[in-house]
């Protein structure tokens, strides 16, 4: 934060709505996360506000609908597979490291439309990573020799990549998102302008590849943990007769879907989710001042006994239409955030997940260290402190 910057922690579903659902334009997120990630994603769909915002997220739009995921599976089952069939069998490997190679090959493959195995995906790899280590450096200036000068010197070559390359994909077929935006069109008939293109693509690579890598890691340790919940889902797995799985037999995956939103529950990706007030609103009987950040928790709000029977207990069922606990405010489960800014990529991700769940439960068993209890990371991504040591069983 900026020094001198107001800050408040703003807990509870009542402040979430108001922040995240703004009704009247109180809250910014451009604000709220200028001096965060406003350095080396600042064009980036939640660094936007208004008119600009709903620009971009309207011709964005259609790469996250319905036809669009149909086209995604195709392209992530033959990764997946190859990646979970070059796992560790039978001896113990840390899942955090071996998820996040094969979701970089996800990146390069669905995002941007490279060969996942080509020299060109090795690079952006490395590029991406750079980029990244700036957001969790504690020293974030621009000195010689400093973390922070890298990560800016690798967004400025992901930027010439991108810009370099939207001609070259204009005018063609090609169902990777990058080609998508490429060829959107805003509601006057033009293309998107090649910084809208550049911010939203090097975002989505961001927010899509480390909350994915996060959410994956957890979703394991808690089917390592309980391995009734295991089987529940590998039977619901295995009553899908085909090997490839399809769109629809993953939307038909019910029970993982549950153990995804109870995972999110306690563990949402994003674990603050930031707005800076544009003037003195009051919400809940409190005055808080113009010019202010306002953090919110997801975390925080998903354990609340007031909203959620036994909060601290793991049980997918709560998400169940017969329970629905998570309707019981409408901004009490808010793990993809909320409003106009609320994640545009939160079914893909769920799909994501679906799809290396099915091929990875249908041949092996998830197991973990006899009374595994981790050490928990909470920044800049929820995970276990040790990369979750996991050993695979063939079936």
């Amino acid at each position: 934060m900026v020094r001198g910057q107001r800050v408040l922690m703003c807990l509870g579903p009542e402040f979430n709505e108001a922040a995240l659902f703004d009704k009247d334009g109180s809250f910014s997120s451009a604000g709220g996360y200028a001096s965060s990630l406003g350095s080396l994603y600042p064009d980036g769909m939640l660094l936007r506000d208004n008119a600009k915002h709903k620009k971009t997220r309207r011709a964005s739009q259609p790469s996250f609908k319905t036809d669009a995921l149909k086209t995604y599976v195709e392209l992530l089952n033959p990764i997946q597979s190859r990646r979970i069939d070059m796992l560790p069998k039978d001896e113990e490997f840390l899942f955090y490291d071996a998820i996040q190679e094969t979701l970089m090959d996800v990146a390069a493959k669905v995002f941007i439309g490279l060969d996942e195995k080509s020299p060109e995906a090795q690079k952006l790899h490395k590029i991406f990573s750079n980029i990244n280590k700036g957001l969790v450096t504690p020293f974030p200036y621009n000195l010689p020799f400093s973390q922070f000068r890298k990560s800016l010197k690798a967004r400025e070559t992901l930027r010439r990549f991108i810009t370099e390359t939207i001609p070259q994909r204009r005018g063609t077929d090609g169902v990777d998102m990058f080609s998508r935006y490429c060829n959107a069109r805003d509601e006057d008939g033009n293309y998107l302008e090649d910084v809208d293109i550049d911010g939203h693509m090097a975002f989505l690579l961001f927010a899509a590849f480390d909350t994915t890598t996060s959410a994956l890691t957890n979703i394991l340790y808690y089917l390592g943990t309980h391995q009734d919940w295991q089987e529940k889902v590998r039977d619901e797995i295995n009553a899908i007769d085909n090997e490839m799985p399809t769109f629809e037999d993953v939307a038909s995956m019910q029970l993982t879907e549950y153990v995804f939103n109870e995972t999110l529950r306690f563990w949402p990706s994003v674990m603050i989710l930031n707005r800076r007030t544009t003037r003195e609103v009051e919400v809940g009987g409190y005055k808080l001042p113009a010019h202010t950040v306002v953090m919110l928790s997801p975390a925080f709000t998903h354990r609340m006994e007031e909203w959620w029977d036994n909060p601290h207990k793991f049980d997918p069922m709560r998400f169940s239409p017969e329970r629905a606990e998570h309707k019981r405010h409408g901004f009490s489960y808010i793990p993809f955030g909320g409003g106009a800014h609320k994640c545009i990529g939160m079914h893909f991700a769920l799909l994501n997940a679906r799809l290396y769940l099915f091929r990875l439960l249908k041949q092996y068993r998830v197991e973990l260290r006899e009374n595994y209890n981790p050490d928990w990371l909470h920044v800049h991504l929820p995970r276990p402190a040790d990369a979750l040591p996991i050993t695979l069983r063939r079936i």
